[in-house]
């Protein structure tokens, strides 16, 4: 809630009569705007693992397991850029203008779908790991930290973050798969 606070000052000399002037300020209640990004955090939180159940990811309406990766070119044009990646066994297409990556295998069947929306790096370690419980899977590698947890019956969701370090014990989210 914003709180409005109002200033008078009156002033007067011998020569003039006296005046009022009227200043209305705005101050925001700070406590306001952390509970309101908290809520944010959680509503975010939520909302992938509501969609990651399905398959999907954040902004995209193209499941994993469901979806060839021909219908995403018809929707949303062709990928800026794909990559075959041997240790995947697919192939990785990158959408920039959606923030989203799509893997896909020799069928063109889409197994992984990844976001990199903005929204993600105001969600911390802590935050995930208070909202899921206990991650499946906790890896580093590659100067990251993959935190898995099961989506449902059929699907996963890997959140990957920087590793750990001193100087930052708990990062913040750099993007989310869902497979």
């Amino acid at each position: 809630t914003a709180n409005s606070t109002t200033t008078t000052t009156t002033t007067a000399t011998a020569d003039k009569p006296s005046t009022t002037n009227v200043v209305a300020k705005d101050s925001t209640d700070n406590s306001s705007k952390v509970k309101s990004q908290v809520n944010s955090q959680k509503t975010l939180l939520e909302n992938i693992k509501k969609l990651a159940q399905q398959g999907k990811i954040i902004n995209c309406d193209f499941p994993a397991k469901t979806t060839v990766i021909d219908d995403v070119a018809k929707k949303w044009g062709k990928a800026d850029k794909s990559a075959w990646l041997a240790q995947a066994k697919g192939t990785y297409s990158t959408d920039s203008k959606h923030n989203v990556v799509f893997g896909f295998s020799k069928g063109d069947r889409i197994f992984e779908v990844r976001s990199f929306d903005s929204k993600l790096v105001q969600i911390s370690l802590s935050m995930l790991t208070s909202a899921y419980g206990t991650p499946a899977y906790d890896v580093t590698s590659n100067g990251e930290e993959i935190i898995g947890y099961t989506a449902g019956k059929e699907f996963k969701i890997l959140f990957v973050f920087p590793k750990r370090t001193k100087a930052n014990n708990n990062p913040m989210l750099k993007h989310y798969s869902v497979l």
